[in-house]
């Protein structure tokens, strides 16, 4: 990726970030659309075959997160 992992998990005033099982996920803050959709596009364009990217969208067709999994550590549901 472009830009490092680490840097997009410290958090921003547009998002926050909660750990999930396999990855993390980075979660809109109120009053930062425009903000939280420009790292959503950034995070997508700069991904590469190291990581899962997935946005999520909330009932109103918003993506107000996105779970971004690294591909080098083992899953949870791999044998």
């Amino acid at each position: 990726m472009a830009f490092h992992l680490d840097s997009l998990l410290e958090g921003s005033p547009a998002y926050g970030v909660l750990d999930a099982k396999d990855g993390v996920v980075l979660f809109r803050r109120p009053g930062k659309e425009k903000v939280f959709e420009q790292v959503v596009a950034e995070v997508i364009d700069a991904a590469d075959d190291r990581v899962t990217v997935i946005p999520l969208s909330n009932d109103r067709n918003e993506c107000d997160r996105l779970f971004i999994a690294p591909l080098e550590e083992p899953r949870s549901f791999d044998p």
